[in-house]
């Protein structure tokens, strides 16, 4: 009997994955924390096409004037953002032919054209159009 030698039997740790599972339920549930579910809102904004027909002398058109330093105007006139809806209601009073167009300068931001347009929805405009220019009252 002096072949056998007594070897000690090595055994195979089972790698444990429970602190994988907790990293992963811990990373499931920061993300559906920090998601946000917001309803999304389409918005129909006809631009200028380069074929298009010029307005009838007889048409009414108001401008909502978008500055670059984030100032707006309603035909020339100074408005606040949160008196933007009333001035364009004024102007449009009960004509239901009048177009609304909305005039952005280049530094204008886009959140502000959104709120033009909402603007000339809540007055009652029917019509909106939008155009970009270099530099109003130029």
């Amino acid at each position: 009997m002096a072949d056998t030698f007594d070897v000690p039997v090595r055994r195979r740790r089972m790698t444990s994955l429970t602190p994988l599972i907790d990293v992963v339920f811990q990373l499931l549930i920061f993300f559906m924390l920090t998601t946000s579910f917001l309803q999304t809102q389409a918005l129909s904004v006809v631009t200028p096409a380069a074929d298009r027909k010029e307005l009838p002398e007889d048409a009414r058109v108001v401008e909502i004037w978008l500055m670059g330093d984030g100032s707006l105007r309603v035909d020339g006139d100074p408005v606040s953002p949160e008196g933007l809806a009333d001035a364009v209601g004024d102007k449009i009073g009960d004509r239901t032919d009048m177009t609304v167009t909305i005039l952005a300068e280049r530094d204008s931001h886009t959140q502000q054209l959104v709120r033009a347009v909402e603007a000339a929805r809540e007055a009652g405009a029917t019509n909106v159009g939008t155009a970009r220019v270099e530099r109003l009252g130029q």
